[in-house]
């Protein structure tokens, strides 16, 4: 055997006897439990309230919990509704001392549909006033006349509109038993786009979930009321 071979030898036992032996497989992390998620969440909102953390990150976590609690997004779509409506009903029963106002209330309005018919056309047709002065672009002239154009507008369409009501009390007559049985659909409805189109307008640039919460309650409100009023409605 040549030296050189005797020497690759021995320095293969050297490396052989001194390699670092093997780490051992990490144990598998387990995932939290929720009793281990509560815990996580009561700490993060216990450093929140003594300053050590932003109302972000409280934020993120309660997020975070919320959708490992209830994954499945239809149920927390339900959650946020459900809490809002109930929110929203148990207020005005407190309010007004009785579980029942949202139905009183739509049915006063049904009791007085010509008024409120005449309450919405007057509405729609100060909207329609005010942008038709736009349309016809008198808003742009010199002066004071292009400053009182829109308000001119407005308010005369308005004027039009309140003197419509005995043209909608011979048109509910005219076309019975149909307008009683669609008003309440198109009360609670027309009420409901209204406060659908407020919650937009609230919650457009990026909202927190308790702001959100908030613009929600009216509307679920109205939907809850909507309904304790339709079982009597049809009876």
């Amino acid at each position: 055997m040549s030296a050189t071979t005797t020497a690759r030898a021995r320095l293969r036992r050297v490396r052989r006897h001194t390699a670092a032996p093997a780490a051992p497989a990490a144990a598998p992390v387990k995932a939290p439990g929720k009793a281990g998620k509560v815990a996580t969440l009561r700490r993060a909102t216990w450093a929140a309230l003594r300053g050590q953390t932003t109302r972000a990150e409280l934020a993120g976590e309660v997020r975070g919990a919320a959708g490992e609690a209830v994954p499945n997004p239809r149920l927390r779509w339900a959650a946020f509704n459900g809490t809002a409506a109930a929110a929203g009903h148990c207020l005005l029963s407190f309010t007004t001392g009785d579980p029942w106002a949202g139905a009183a209330l739509l049915g006063a309005a049904m009791n007085s549909i010509v008024n409120v018919t005449v309450f919405g056309v007057t509405i729609g047709a100060a909207y329609v006033g005010w942008h038709a002065v736009k349309l016809v672009c008198l808003h742009k002239l010199p002066g004071l006349f292009g400053l009182l154009a829109r308000p001119a507008g407005m308010i005369g369409a308005a004027s039009w509109g309140q003197g419509t009501g005995e043209v909608i009390r011979t048109g509910l007559a005219e076309f019975a038993p149909w307008p009683v049985l669609l008003a309440p659909l198109l009360i609670a409805g027309g009420a409901g786009y209204g406060l659908f189109l407020l919650e937009r307008r609230i919650t457009r640039s990026p909202r927190r979930a308790p702001v959100r919460w908030l613009a929600r309650v009216p509307l679920a409100t109205l939907v809850v009321s909507s309904l304790l009023y339709a079982p009597g409605a049809l009876l």
